[in-house]
């Protein structure tokens, strides 16, 4: 671990609080304000070539809450130490503000259908900002070589970078089909590449980001864990996807450890995964791939155990793992690695415990129970 690594502990630890509790406590007020202008999504409905698996009338902005939730911890964490995220501040204002594009992009398909095509621009959009900010692949760890990574040319380089955040970005989104499972895929993610980046030096920004992240997932699940109360829609989908894409290209620059590019695609290789099955299966039956339909692994996980929660646990394991693999291959010291995984298992049941509880209590006050 880094030296300075528990010196930024503090900063780390606040702003996960602040997006934690910000998020849980804004995801209500958003759901109220939902089903009052009718921003909902009903269960049962036509979506795409598939159908709406929810049951009832639920709110589908709940990216609002995150992205609120988000900003406050940044916004914390920047005042609380200034000095920690110096060294890339213009890369986190870009990120901040890609980010933002992507909710509000998200937000805008979440009330009124936006064309594949639109949207596909506003994701590159989003992306360029990054590159022309600083915020590229410039190189991969050479693994099989006498040096220790190979050099990506400018213009490939680009190319790259927009080619991942806008693909991961998709990914992300593809995996928000079920009740908690793209939450808890967004904390373990982030939790597990904020131990990553714990590694290295002149990494304030970077675990700025993350803590923020790993936060306003917890702080979500609070209220998406099944049976949910509202859906983080792709203005949730779109920021998560967006930003967890972005630091893990931000974390490369500067390495001088066998980490870059192959550590993150571990850590987030459960959506890759997924959006590449998804296509192909799609492309072979001759259908669009941008269309909706029951075909992703957690539909195929969820018919097969008959149970939802199942499937999104059976998935969260997938995560952790993938997120486990991602530690070892950066060199992450085997209790920090174990630790984190733990610490990742205690918060999802921690959280979903108390949703969990919340039904119960919910379901006592019920006439004639």
């Amino acid at each position: 671990m880094a030296p300075d690594a528990l010196a930024l502990a503090p900063l780390v630890l606040a702003a996960f609080l602040v997006a934690a509790v910000s998020v849980a406590a804004f995801a209500p007020r958003v759901r109220d304000f939902a089903q009052r202008v009718g921003a909902v999504k009903h269960g049962g409905g036509a979506h795409g070539q598939g159908i709406r698996i929810h049951v009832g009338a639920l709110p589908n902005v709940g990216g609002i809450a995150i992205y609120g939730g988000f900003l406050a911890a940044i916004l914390v964490g920047a005042w609380l130490a200034p000095s920690a995220i110096d060294a890339y501040r213009v890369e986190l204002l870009a990120i901040v503000l890609g980010g933002t594009l992507m909710m509000l992009v998200g937000l805008i398909d979440d009330l009124v259908e936006v064309s594949p095509a639109l949207r596909l621009a506003a994701q590159l959009a989003a992306a360029g900002i990054l590159v022309v900010n600083g915020v590229t692949i410039e190189f991969i760890t050479n693994y099989f070589g006498p040096t220790p990574f190979l050099f990506i040319p400018e213009t490939a380089a680009v190319v790259v970078t927009l080619l991942w955040v806008v693909g991961f970005v998709n990914a992300f989104n593809f995996i928000d089909g079920l009740d908690g499972l793209s939450s808890g895929i967004a904390a373990i993610a982030s939790l597990s590449l904020l131990a990553v980046a714990l590694q290295f030096p002149d990494r304030g920004a970077s675990l700025l980001l993350l803590a923020a992240v790993a936060g306003s997932a917890l702080g979500f699940l609070r209220h998406n864990s099944n049976p949910a109360t509202i859906h983080m829609g792709d203005s949730g989908a779109y920021f998560l996807g967006y930003v967890l894409a972005a630091v893990s290209v931000l974390g490369a620059l500067k390495v001088t450890a066998a980490v870059t590019v192959v550590a993150p695609i571990l850590v987030l290789a459960l959506p890759v995964v997924n959006i590449t099955q998804v296509t192909l299966r799609r492309l072979r039956r001759g259908a669009d791939p941008t269309l909706a339909s029951n075909d992703h692994l957690h539909d195929l996980l969820r018919v097969r155990s008959g149970s939802t929660r199942v499937a999104v646990y059976v998935l969260w394991g997938a995560a952790l793992l993938c997120g486990l693999l991602g530690m070892l291959v950066s060199a992450t010291p085997m209790w920090l690695a174990v630790t984190t995984v733990a610490g990742s298992v205690a918060l999802l049941v921690a959280v979903s415990w108390l949703r969990w509880r919340e039904v119960r209590r919910s379901e006592a006050l019920q006439p004639g129970a």
